[in-house]
């Protein structure tokens, strides 16, 4: 009897031990973070990507770990890099390390990049990546530029020492609205190495105001219908085209300007700063400004995570 006993208690107490690793509400598994793996992606052909490239690093680990804490998800942050004719991207680490999203961080590569590159990250995308372009890569993620002069083409290609420009990635049926540049840049064959870094310079302490619209997807729906101010970038973003919308999947305007600050001028204001959309089966968010590098804003940098959360399918429903 007492041998009975002995082994019912013994069942009872390796039941407690085990049944709670297999039940849901049981704190091991309530409690367990999903990783979420972020690639920032480099190009060794633009030399913005090369110089800035410590500062950008240092400020996405401030983010992703005040994304960690807020939220109670986990990241793990991989550094890309690719030349011409091989590197991350291309060589297909992308689906090799099971990157969740690729973060694309701004600078002027993404107008001359190999086909083979833009491929892998279209496939990626459209296999279920997320793809977050910023500043100059929401040009990249893009279907091109409107209102480009011929001859700034011209300007482009010699500031940046680019042969030839390349097609953009086509994600989002949007397009960069380079009329803004006209006043900044003025006569292209007088725009020099000099000027542009004097623009730049202007856009690191630029705050511009963001105004957050009402959306059926709650991507920033702490914001919806508040202003914020951020780090200007890239020129604002534009409708696409009407014929490929008939066959592309609808855009999301998440934010538009209210206003500029220098290097642009006035003619920013109501137009598209932050959109996101679906290409296949991933999402895709494009940004003109940087809240990522707002220094000393702890809610602009909540606007980059939430954005960086839903192309990772990863963000709270509240």
């Amino acid at each position: 009897m007492n041998v009975r006993i002995k082994g019912v208690v013994c069942l009872l107490v390796v039941a407690l031990l085990i049944i709670p690793v297999f039940t849901p509400t049981s704190s091991a598994f309530f409690h367990k973070k999903r990783t979420i793996k972020v690639a920032v992606i480099m190009q060794r052909w633009d030399i913005l990507d090369v110089i800035s490239y410590p500062f950008i690093i240092s400020a996405y680990q401030k983010c992703l770990k005040e994304a960690e804490r807020w939220y109670g998800v986990k990241f793990q942050l991989y550094k890309f890099w690719d030349g011409w004719n091989r590197g991350d991207v291309q060589n297909g680490r992308l689906e090799k390390l099971g990157i969740d999203v690729i973060i694309a961080p701004g600078g002027f590569g993404g107008w001359h990049t190999p086909e083979r590159y833009r491929e892998e990250i279209k496939r990626f995308v459209r296999n279920g990546g997320g793809f977050y372009g910023i500043c100059g890569d929401s040009t990249f993620g893009s279907m091109g530029v409107k209102n480009l002069p011929k001859t700034y083409g011209h300007l482009i290609k010699r500031l940046l020492g680019f042969k030839q420009l390349s097609p953009m990635l086509g994600l989002a049926n949007v397009y960069t609205d380079a009329s803004v540049f006209k006043d900044m840049v003025g006569h292209p064959w007088r725009f020099t190495k000099l000027d542009l870094a004097v623009c730049l310079t202007q856009l690191v302490v630029s705050r511009a105001p963001v105004y957050f619209l009402r959306t059926s997807e709650p991507i920033q729906k702490p914001y919806f219908r508040k202003t914020l101010r951020m780090m200007l970038g890239n020129a604002p973003l534009v409708s696409g085209s009407k014929l490929k919308g008939f066959f592309m999947p609808d855009v999301i305007d998440v934010a538009v300007f209210l206003g500029s600050d220098k290097p642009y001028d006035k003619s920013m204001r109501w137009k598209k700063a932050i959109v996101a959309t679906t290409y296949g089966e991933g999402r895709v968010i494009l940004s003109a400004p940087h809240p990522e590098l707002t220094v000393g804003k702890d809610k602009a940098h909540d606007i980059f995570i939430r954005n960086l959360l839903w192309v990772a399918e990863a963000l709270p429903n509240t």
